[in-house]
């Protein structure tokens, strides 16, 4: 094989990046900007986690990790963004003090802790789990939790805990938890598989911890295999939207210098190589089972019959499933989600982070339906993505024997994941409508003896209202969806004890039902299910699904520290399905589309047409008559989850997507449209998918919409020098998130406060603009003189906004000569705006503070 080495330029570029004391510059930012902030010195103790240079930002992205003690502080992050030895932009998550701190001393053992937290979540088989550090290498045949020592912040105290990350092998989720070192009582848990079902709803201190990849990685590649895939080749979203071509060696050689079936060491044959390991799962024990052989030529050419049962159609799917995630992989390489920013791949080839964490991702997974997710464990640790069977969109189980009226509807519905199956033959019954109408409480025993209870959906799990029926004397249970719901999805939950058969019924159904009843006319209805309406689509054809869930594993490891810092408990406007939705509608663009075609994601799935309305709220469109989503609308979107109410993470996501959405069309408009974002980096297509990425890096551990918002802006600033400032205030302000809008507190989802203002300098389509005026030196440190052209001279009024676009100073000045000085003492370091206004006129100039 010819081998291919890195050419020496690369070499020197890495040199330079990492040549610099990254620790030092953040330190000393720290100590001159924010010390005041810190009640307690310790607690600007940090270690340098990550640095990774960005081409498009011009900049180093300094992610680090504070510490006390050595230990770290769970979810104490800030991030850097590094230009010219000055921190450039600077959002953090770190803490600024405490009252007390737990001692080292006195703490269980990693393997007593453990114990006492399988104990305490009522796991199983704790003692087939090998304990390992945080960054070990995963044990493919051993189940394996990975620990270290935490202080994590509880009533304002430091408390000590361990951290575990481990795959539970009894489910899909997958933890982190943080258990009392000293009491094994868990202080804090969050599951890192992300999903797109709306079914309910020992250590040192040091100054530098920059990943490395524990494998020992070569610099040389050799050349990629040759390899040919018949698939859904992007952009065709799915089946809906055109047919499967034959595509060979798609790959982008910068992204995966040895194609898609070589992982520097081994040369692989079936659907496995450096960036994803793809095959099926069918009985759902997460272990990999049969991958599709494409021989020594790797022809990866399988038969594909529409409507066929799923499984004769499986090596057809397991190869779309691999070309898109290895697509995936390779264009957002190009977008800077490289190794350095802590990407998938199990040999990252010395280029920095942390390597062993191909994508794994299993087709036809038969542990769930109607459904597909992804998570995302810390950079090194493998991520999984489930891909499901999807439930035809119509399967009539819901058959009226009376009133003669009723016989010829055929009501939409769902099943539940509980309880037992409908039957050919089903189960007949009169209705009879629950005297407490959503069922959430026990009822009178025999109200419904003999008789198919009717509910309402909403304020508690669908199991506790069947089962309350059941305890009445219901043979079977019928739950209307409620007015408010969007979701019409199978009934998810779980309860051994449920013995009787349910569905969902739509809201109107419900309706038509009770209203019936409720005339005195009876109605008896039979539920039933024939397997020949059976027909499930398959997600891994629906590349859109594909691309948001491997969204989710880019948006993860990209904030803060890459595996914690989207968690929608601690902020609950978390906009992660808002993300992957973006990354699916950029990376399916047609040809030639326009901002009045309205977009939806996965009706393939979901078993609609191609124009259908997908799985969101509304259809992502800048016409409000199509979609009239703003911020606001996010107030009170939540759901009853495990008897507590949670943020409904798919429709905050979507508002967040439909603002992304429009910003796209905006860009579009300046630069130009795109359907390939890898055509060329400089139409607006590929700038806005860019300056999106970049955001996520900028942006702050667990974000709101007005942090991402602004970290959006910094990442345009930091790329452009503001080019498009005025643009993407615009566009956010379009939707609610404007210079006045607040998120509130993180943990209340009823508290946003909507706002359409853009800062005073973007009012009147006025963008920055430095060529009516010289403004020197600039960047400046202590003084700056302004030349005013001859025809403003006079009065004017000087206002001095920051990068956000608060008004930070303001004077009046009588211009009488060309040359004005002014003073920037009180100006911190940043970009400022200047607003001159006299003679009828105005005029925006930038204005760099950069003292040392």
């Amino acid at each position: 094989m010819k081998k291919i080495v890195l050419s020496v330029s690369l070499l020197l570029i890495s040199g330079a990046i990492f040549g610099q004391d990254y620790h030092q510059i953040v330190e000393d930012h720290l100590v001159k900007n924010h010390a005041h902030a810190f009640k307690k010195a310790a607690l600007l103790d940090f270690v340098v986690q990550q640095e990774d240079f960005s081409r498009s930002m011009k900049a180093t992205v300094v992610k680090i990790q504070q510490t006390v003690n050595g230990v770290p502080i769970y979810n104490g992050v800030a991030t850097a963004l590094v230009k010219g030895e000055k921190v450039r932009h600077f959002s953090d998550n770190l803490e600024k003090n405490y009252n007390r701190i737990s001692p080292k001393t006195g703490i269980m053992s990693p393997e007593v802790a453990l114990t006492a937290l399988f104990r305490r979540k009522n796991l199983q088989n704790h003692e087939n789990y090998r304990i390992a550090g945080f960054s070990d290498p995963d044990d493919d045949h051993l189940p394996t939790a990975k620990q270290r020592l935490v202080y994590f912040r509880k009533d304002g105290d430091l408390l000590l805990c361990y951290e575990y990350h481990f795959h539970d092998s009894n489910s899909s989720n997958y933890w982190d938890i943080l258990v009392d070192a000293v009491s094994g009582e868990i202080v804090h848990e969050q599951n890192l598989t992300l999903a797109c079902s709306f079914n309910h709803e020992g250590l040192e201190s040091q100054k530098t911890a920059v990943s490395t990849s524990a494998k020992i990685e070569k610099a040389g590649h050799y050349a990629p295999d040759n390899a040919s895939y018949n698939v859904f080749a992007l952009p065709v979203e799915s089946p809906n939207f055109g047919p499967r071509s034959l595509v060979s060696n798609p790959w982008f050689h910068d992204a995966s210098p040895e194609g898609w079936h070589s992982d520097g060491s081994t040369h692989y044959t079936i659907t496995r190589g450096n960036n994803v390991y793809a095959y099926e799962d069918l009985d759902a024990n997460n272990s990999a089972g049969f991958s599709p052989d494409g021989g020594p030529a790797r022809n990866f050419d399988f038969p594909y019959t529409p409507g066929a049962p799923a499984q004769n159609n499986i090596s057809a799917a397991i190869t779309n499933l691999f070309y898109i995630g290895n697509k995936t992989h390779d264009i957002f390489y190009r977008l800077g989600f490289t190794e350095s920013a802590r990407n998938f791949q199990t040999n990252n080839f010395g280029k920095g982070g942390l390597g062993n964490d191909e994508v794994l991702a299993e087709a036809q997974d038969s542990s769930e339906l109607n459904n597909s997710n992804f998570f995302t464990p810390p950079d090194g640790t493998k991520p999984r993505m489930q891909m499901f069977l999807w439930s035809p969109p119509f399967v009539q189980r819901v058959f009226y024997n009376s009133p003669l009226s009723a016989v010829s509807r055929q009501p939409n519905s769902r099943p539940a994941e509980f309880g037992p199956s409908l039957t050919p033959t089903g189960i007949t019954a009169d209705v009879i409508i629950s005297p407490v109408l959503d069922a959430c409480v026990p009822m009178a025993a025999g109200f419904f003896a003999g008789k198919i209870g009717l509910a309402e959906r909403g304020n508690c799990n669908f199991t506790v209202k069947v089962k309350n029926m059941q305890d009445a004397g219901a043979v079977g249970a019928l739950i209307y969806n409620a007015t408010t719901s969007a979701n019409f999805i199978s009934m998810g939950g779980t309860d051994a004890s449920i013995t009787i058969p349910s569905i969902l019924i739509e809201n109107s159904e419900g309706e038509f039902i009770k209203t019936t009843i409720n005339s005195g006319t009876n109605v008896n209805v039979t539920l039933k299910h024939d397997p020949t309406q059976d027909a499930n689509a398959d997600g891994s054809f629906d590349n859109g699904i594909i691309v948001h869930e491997y969204g989710h594993g880019i948006s993860t490891r990209l904030t803060g520290n890459g595996y914690s810092c989207l968690n929608k408990d601690v902020s609950k406007e978390q906009m992660g399905e808002g993300w992957s939705d973006f990354f699916t509608l950029m990376l399916t663009n047609q040809p030639n589309a326009t901002a009045a075609v309205p977009r939806s994601v996965a009706t393939f799935a979901a078993g609609q047409y191609a124009a259908g309305i997908g799985i969101r709220p509304a259809k992502y469109s800048p016409d409000f008559t199509v979609n009239n989503y703003t911020y606001g609308k996010t107030n009170g979107m939540e759901f009853m989850e495990d008897g507590v109410m949670a943020p409904h993470v798919h429709s905050i996501g979507f508002v967040w997507a439909t603002i992304l959405w429009d910003l796209h069309w905006r860009y579009a408009e300046k630069y130009g449209y795109a359907s390939d974002v890898m055509s060329n980096a400089t139409n607006g297509s590929t700038r806005v998918l860019q300056t999106v990425l970049d955001g996520l890096k900028l942006q702050e551990c667990n974000p709101t919409f007005p942090s991402g918002r602004d970290a959006i802006i910094a990442a345009d600033l930091a790329a452009t020098g503001g080019e498009n400032r005025c643009m993407i205030w615009e566009s956010f302000a379009k939707r609610g998130v404007g210079l006045n809008a607040s998120a509130g507190s993180k943990t209340n989802i009823n508290d946003q406060t909507e706002d359409f203002t853009v800062p005073a300098e973007c009012k009147g389509g006025i963008g920055v603009s430095e060529t009516e005026f010289i403004l020197y030196p600039n960047p400046v440190s202590s003084s700056y003189s302004i030349n005013f052209p001859l025809n403003m001279l006079g009065k004017m009024k000087i206002e001095t906004y920051d990068a956000s676009g608060r008004l930070v100073a303001a004077q009046e000045k009588l211009v009488v000569n060309v040359k004005q000085n002014f003073s920037a003492q009180r100006l911190t370091n940043g970009v400022y705006f200047l607003k001159i206004t006299g003679n009828g006129r105005e005029q925006i100039l930038k204005l760099i503070v950069a003292k040392k």
